[in-house]
């Protein structure tokens, strides 16, 4: 099933990313952590890198497959036009 395999590839990479973490006693950012280049260091390991880029699009595609679809362009029409104002 999509779904399973989709939370699959969030768990994974999740995991992925707690390996490098641990390995290298990272201190993986918070959301409430103040922005500055050390805090965002992790986040620069390769691997983490690329792991947080299967998260994200499998996190999209989830999004994309559980919400009814009027919804989802809802969503996309209003980010187009965030993006490109006055082009409505």
């Amino acid at each position: 099933m999509e779904l399973e395999a989709l939370s699959d590839i969030i768990q994974s990479s999740v995991e992925q990313i707690k390996a490098v973490v641990t390995t290298n006693s990272f201190t993986f950012p918070s959301p409430e952590s103040q922005f500055n280049l050390d805090s965002e260091a992790p986040r620069m390991h390769p691997v983490i890198q690329s792991a947080g880029s299967l998260i994200t699009s499998a996190a999209a595609q989830l999004m994309t497959l559980v919400r009814p679809a009027p919804l989802t362009l809802l969503d996309f029409m209003v980010q187009v036009v965030e993006i490109f104002p006055g082009r409505e």
